[in-house]
């Protein structure tokens, strides 16, 4: 059965940010991974670009930095020159984490590419980035998602062939 693209895209989502939490376990922070992603590269951006640039809406993204400055990962302070905006700035301890968590999105991604020709790799992204430009043109309506803390559950039987795989993965970190 042809699953809908959308479809495919959130089970790959679940897996992946699965992956990714799993890799992550000895952190102190069990959620807002692309949010660090995010800030290793913009570092002192307002709050607005990093909602415009992840899809978040302004409301939870207040409530998700507000979690972020509790702990210790982030300062937020108004920008001098434009008092409605918010700075988004990574403290130590969160450059620190930040440094892990890139390195796990990149071990990730090299790991489920690892058999994928680098031409179809290129396709793919391309593909991603045309698909989320189509669908920002189409009318749809606002859909807030809930940034409660994550409830960790066992996956499967095949936990211990995970397992395997993220020591393997952890290893090449």
């Amino acid at each position: 059965m042809e699953l809908p693209v959308g479809t495919r895209a959130l089970i790959l989502s679940k897996l992946y940010y699965g992956v990714l939490s799993k890799s992550l376990e000895d952190l102190d922070i069990e959620r807002y991974f692309s949010i660090l992603y995010f800030l290793n590269e913009n570092n002192g951006c307002n709050q607005q670009c990093i909602c415009n640039n992840l899809a978040i809406d302004k409301t939870a993204m207040v409530k998700v930095i507000d979690y972020l400055i509790n702990a210790g990962y982030v300062m937020r302070s108004t920008n001098p020159e434009d008092r409605r905006q918010h700075i988004i700035i990574l403290t130590k301890k969160g450059q620190k984490c930040t440094e892990e968590v890139v390195r796990s999105f990149r071990a990730i991604d090299e790991q489920i590419f690892s058999k994928v020709p680098k031409a179809d790799r290129l396709a793919f992204t391309r593909v991603l980035h045309l698909l989320s430009d189509n669908l920002k043109d189409l009318p749809a309506n606002t859909l807030f998602f809930n940034y409660k803390k994550t409830v960790l559950k066992p996956t499967s039987i095949l936990t211990k062939k995970k397992d395997n795989r993220l020591r393997k993965l952890k290893s090449a970190i």
